[in-house]
């Protein structure tokens, strides 16, 4: 009965892509699936009716090569070693990165729309294509438990939608690992980073984060989740303060990496 019901709804409400919102035939979404579990193998129920074929190319088969240290998505091979142009010089307290893109084209507009229009099903979708991605690239398979950068308690109540949490939590469900919501905590109201230039995004956030007491991260590693990385002023800051509090090992990832490559 229940799969009777399924197809009968799809029958009346033909699902539509989460990116671009147009509708999806039953042809396309097979086709989606055979194209890229060949270059993705763990991509499963996340394609059943949820992306069309035009934006699952752009989100999950652009360029193949990125800087293995920022998460940068890179036009050709860095001669940097782990590094790239974007990071060589910065001394980043987090081991590595992994992003879904840089955030330019199709990436940016849904990033906007997931932060404005707090649009939950097109963030945990998202979030499943980095988990798909953390998993390929096996930063995943040495992480303990995973959480979100924080926002200060005002503009969280202001907002009432947080993307990194949303985010974390999807990542955490699709690799069976341990999420925790409540590990971080911003101290102090910060001004937004985007506002910022490069020069002050480190002030802006130092000593603004402490890691909760009653959570023990003596030698474990943890994957720090967020929607958008442009300097990594954020990232680096919340990296040094869990490692401060016993963390072996510190990893980012991100939906979106604010670079811009040549």
């Amino acid at each position: 009965m229940l799969e009777i019901a399924s197809k009968m709804r799809t029958l009346c409400f033909p699902p539509r892509c989460v990116g671009c919102r147009t509708e999806i035939q039953e042809n396309q979404c097979r086709g989606n699936r055979a194209t890229v579990i060949h270059q993705h193998e763990h991509i499963t129920s996340l394609l059943d009716s949820h992306w069309c074929d035009t934006c699952l190319r752009i989100l999950v088969l652009q360029n193949p090569t990125t800087c293995w240290t920022c998460g940068a998505h890179l036009n050709r091979q860095s001669p940097l070693g782990r590094n790239c142009a974007l990071c060589f010089k910065k001394n980043f307290r987090f081991t590595r990165a992994v992003s879904l893109g840089n955030y330019q084209g199709l990436l940016q507009k849904l990033v906007i729309r997931m932060k404005n229009q707090h649009d939950e099903p097109l963030t945990i979708q998202l979030g499943n294509l980095l988990a798909n991605q953390l998993i390929d690239s096996e930063l995943i398979c040495d992480v303990d438990l995973i959480t979100a950068v924080p926002t200060h308690w005002w503009r969280r109540f202001k907002r009432g939608f947080q993307a990194a949490e949303l985010i974390a939590e999807t990542i955490a469900h699709a690799g069976h690992l341990q999420f925790e919501p409540e590990l971080l905590q911003c101290k102090r109201s910060t001004k937004k980073q985007g506002t910022l230039a490069s020069t002050s995004r480190q002030k802006n956030v130092q000593n603004a984060f402490r890691v909760n007491p009653s959570v023990s991260l003596q030698d474990l590693s943890v994957l720090l989740v967020d929607d958008v990385m442009t300097t990594g002023a954020t990232a680096n800051e919340i990296s040094r303060v869990l490692l401060k509090s016993g963390a072996e090992k510190v990893y980012v990832g991100v939906i979106a990496r604010g670079a811009r490559v040549s």
